[in-house]
């Protein structure tokens, strides 16, 4: 069965990637490079579910909530 997920990519100030998972918030990697960082997190989840599914703990995300927050003066 196929689960969808969200994974957010940030570029620090040093040009460092950070990837994290919305639905596994310990999913998360640093990277020199957008793409590896995103690999990780899709390693990541994939052990997690794994390890889920070993331990017979099926794993059902809760919907992200969304929001609509206005931006400062400028952004």
């Amino acid at each position: 069965m196929a689960v969808k997920l969200h994974i957010s990519t940030f570029q620090m100030p040093d040009g460092m990637y950070i990837a994290t998972c919305a639905e596994i918030p310990m999913c998360r990697a640093l990277r020199q490079n957008k793409g590896h960082a995103v690999q990780d997190v899709k390693q990541q989840i994939r052990r997690f579910l794994a390890e889920r599914q070993a331990e017979n703990r099926p794993f059902e995300p809760e919907p992200l909530l969304e929001i609509e927050i206005e931006a400062p003066n400028g952004a």
